[in-house]
């Protein structure tokens, strides 16, 4: 061979070589494309851990797989810290099977997986839930979940202690809501917002997400983003609220109560972390305002011993039932306010968490339906690393109750002016340029609560406002 057929036969090689990477270059993009950044096929997917009935010693998992996945399991062990989770070892862990289902539901079509006004098309999902109980108070542990054969990434779980909070020792936790979106851009947002709120509270106990997960309920892509992109939800213990933009699917993808038991299946339910009562409701559970069957079982639950004899007693609601704002004179918003007012003032609940509208509220202390300020003093001292206002009310046997929304932790903001509205007694309300999550403090003494804008193009965080309620 002479020198020039040595020079071609070289110059055709590397011409192939250079063809063959980007033909597989195209490949890898197509499929990334196709998938629209979702995990493997058949690999555990919306891997979402909740409470059972009690949070010392039980918890639930659920999780999607695409169709063909037949077994549930989940296999868990403990371990001394979470930075002993760092390499987990499951040989040896406990087991627990649970259900598999069909669930059928709807994603975008190919090629518009990005676009919100998707074409969507129909599919059929697997989902998974087991029920765990028999755990240890006050322990972590490492967990996995799959079929026995395709496992999802070690994820770390916290029980409840068995303590009562005291005035030198209690638990935070973190509170978000109306992440809702349609694009993977939208997610993506709400996956770095709530990065930096487990960056803020690493030591968190829960999450407290106030509904409103996704823009299209019937999108299972939209889930999947919202529940799988910020990887921190697969060590944190949910507490997920109702929102109206979940209606049917909220109880697809978030398993509650226990397997024997009924708490949940209407989508309002009710927890006590250490000797703390929170209440959930299910604004959507009603034509207007909430339902006969949940108001009575709402008025069931606040009657309980837990209840009564509880440090606090905090309400987590979506649809705000007190607030100057969007929705605050909608004629839903406005039957679920008299009905639930009188309510939550009969029964002493200290702070009623809310959504829904997409701002930064807090009332003042009311009491008489919310026509009437309880009457607090306050001072200012520094806790949490923060200036912190702290309210103290004046007649302890009718205190009043504070109404809050933290404000949303996705991609929209409201831009719409406050209601002129002298029946809420705003203490504060503020238009928002960026998404926020709040961090709560809780001992017997103080609840605390501390909230952050998230720059949207740095993800820098910038303090809100720091108040709480003492004792």
């Amino acid at each position: 061979m002479n020198h020039n057929s040595k020079k071609n036969t070289l110059i055709l090689g590397i011409t192939l070589g250079v063809a063959l990477l980007v033909l597989a270059a195209v490949f890898i993009v197509f499929g990334i494309m196709k998938n629209g950044g979702k995990p493997a096929a058949n690999g555990p997917y919306d891997i979402i851990v909740t409470f059972g009935d009690d949070p010392a010693t039980q918890k639930n998992f659920s999780w999607y797989t695409d169709a063909g996945s037949s077994k549930s399991f989940v296999q868990y062990y403990e371990v001394d810290s979470k930075a002993a989770a760092a390499k987990p070892d499951f040989k040896g862990a406990h087991q627990t099977e649970g259900f598999v289902e069909t669930f059928d539901t709807f994603v975008p079509a190919e090629g518009q997986e990005n676009s919100a006004s998707a074409r969507m098309e129909a599919a059929a999902l697997t989902r998974h839930g087991v029920f765990v109980d028999g755990l240890k108070p006050g322990t972590t542990y490492v967990y996995r979940v799959g079929d026995g054969k395709s496992w999802s990434s070690g994820g770390v779980f916290d029980t409840a202690p068995e303590a009562e909070v005291s005035a030198g020792d209690g638990f935070s936790f973190l509170i978000v809501g109306d992440s809702q979106g349609y694009t993977r851009n939208d997610f993506d947002l709400w996956a770095n917002v709530y990065g930096a709120a487990v960056n803020n509270c690493p030591d968190s106990a829960f999450t407290v997400h106030l509904g409103d997960f996704i823009e299209d309920e019937d999108n299972a892509l939209a889930w999947k983003y919202c529940l799988t992109l910020p990887d921190a939800l697969r060590s944190a213990t949910l507490v997920p609220v109702a929102g109206n933009k979940e209606d049917d699917n909220f109880l697809k993808y978030f398993l509650l109560g226990t397997r024997e038991g009924v708490t949940g299946l209407n989508g309002y339910y009710s927890f006590d972390y250490m000797n703390v009562h929170f209440t959930v409701l299910n604004t959507g559970d009603g034509s207007k305002d909430l339902s006969k069957a949940q108001l009575k079982w709402m008025r069931r639950d606040l009657e309980t011993d837990a209840a009564k004899n509880a440090a606090w007693r905090v309400v987590l609601i979506h649809k705000a039932p007190y607030s100057d704002r969007n929705h605050a004179d909608d004629s839903e918003i406005v039957e679920i306010r008299a009905q639930l007012l009188p309510e939550f003032e009969a029964y002493n609940v200290d702070v009623v968490v809310e959504a829904h509208d997409h701002y930064y509220f807090r009332s003042e202390p009311v009491r008489e339906n919310g026509s009437v300020n309880a009457g607090y003093s306050s001072e200012t001292v520094t806790a949490g690393g923060e200036q912190l206002t702290l309210f103290r009310p004046q007649d302890s046997e009718r205190r009043g109750v504070f109404y809050f929304m933290p404000g949303p932790s996705g991609v929209r903001q409201h831009s719409k002016g406050f209601r002129e509205m002298p029946e809420i007694l705003a203490a504060k309300s503020l238009l928002l340029p960026y998404p926020t999550f709040c961090r709560c403090e809780v001992t017997e003494d103080r609840i605390c609560f501390y909230t952050y804008t998230v720059d949207r193009y740095n993800y820098s965080t910038k303090t809100v406002e720091c108040w709480g309620i003492s004792r």
